[in-house]
């Protein structure tokens, strides 16, 4: 599962979107609470455009932290997605 995170974080880094959401898929199917996974799932969304998914992960990305500054990061990215 490491090796599909770094896969699908080097997907989003190159610009290859779906291939990342993908493999961050099998890696949040595997391991719900990889909040990396899940958030880094918000970002691919966001980037090709899909906001409604975009939201979904990065709520569920603030249910698997309990840092307020990360909270309040999400909290904004979500408000600049409405």
């Amino acid at each position: 599962m490491y090796a599909q995170l770094m896969l699908g974080l080097g997907g989003i880094e190159s610009g290859q979107f779906e291939k990342a959401i993908q493999r961050l898929l099998k890696v949040v199917h595997y391991d719900p609470g990889n909040l990396e996974a899940v958030l880094s799932l918000g970002e691919a969304y966001e980037r090709t455009g899909d906001n409604a998914s975009a939201k979904t992960w990065y709520t569920a990305a603030k249910k698997l932290t309990n840092n307020h500054e990360l909270i309040a990061a999400i909290n904004e990215r979500l408000g600049s997605l409405k």
